[in-house]
């Protein structure tokens, strides 16, 4: 169904609203899930980073935004919004998977850091902890 969504539509409108509103957190919140499906990664960090700017207190943009950098290859600042992440939630279930996701990042930093080739015990996409069949290496690059 989300692939269904037009979400270049979706953005128009909330492009529309933010012209009245530009503290829109709906609007922005729609968009930087519309910049995400399109792959726009990089817009996918300044959107959050507005949105963070805004409520500084949700967890979900810090996980959004960690997931974006990841898929730009930053695991440093990805792992420092996931920690951010499990530090402000209180919902198990969303922890849960933010420390999935700060646990791979911390395994690949490592293999990266003492020069061993990435670890494929884990193979994660960068989309919201989606299982992959291909190897680490391959999703980073």
């Amino acid at each position: 169904m989300l692939q269904s969504y037009n979400w270049n539509l979706a953005k128009e409108a909330c492009l529309e609203t933010l012209a009245h509103d530009p503290d829109h957190l709906g609007a922005l919140e729609t968009i930087a899930q519309a910049q995400w499906f399109g792959g726009e990664f990089d817009d996918v960090i300044l959107t959050t980073t507005r949105l963070l700017r805004l409520n500084p207190h949700e967890p979900g943009y810090r996980y959004t935004r960690g997931m974006a950098r990841l898929s730009r290859g930053d695991l440093a600042h990805a792992a420092e919004d996931f920690r951010r992440a499990l530090a402000q939630s209180n919902n198990t279930a969303f922890k849960e998977q933010v420390a999935c996701s700060l646990d791979a990042v911390e395994l690949w930093m490592e293999d990266l850091a003492c020069g061993r080739p990435v670890s494929r015990k884990t193979n994660w996409i960068p989309s919201f902890g989606v299982r992959s069949s291909q190897p680490r290496s391959e999703v980073l690059h």
